[in-house]
């Protein structure tokens, strides 16, 4: 099975299906930005959190490698920040 990936630019689920995360990259908007990964929906457990303060608006935040972080439940992203980006990848 390939990889999927899917870009998201609100919060909520990206996928309530059990997948692997591969990789995350954020790009805030015009300020700092967050975004908070979790496993299982809104109040499943925190994977990740990629933080980008606002002398990197504009440019991307990525995870690197996860190797493949089981998510069982899906995968749920919450941002802070004005009109930030995340890319995920996962299988």
């Amino acid at each position: 099975m390939g990889a999927n990936i899917v870009q998201r630019t609100t919060t909520g689920a990206v996928t309530t299906a059990d997948v692997y995360l591969r990789a995350v990259i954020l790009t805030p908007g015009s300020d700092a930005a967050t975004v908070v990964v979790r496993a299982g929906g809104a109040s499943g457990t925190t994977i990740l959190t990629l933080s980008a303060t606002s002398s990197t608006a504009g440019s991307s935040v990525p995870s690197g490698d996860l190797g493949g972080v089981f998510c069982k439940g899906g995968i749920h992203l919450t941002f802070t920040g004005t009109s930030p980006a995340a890319s995920v990848v996962f299988q």
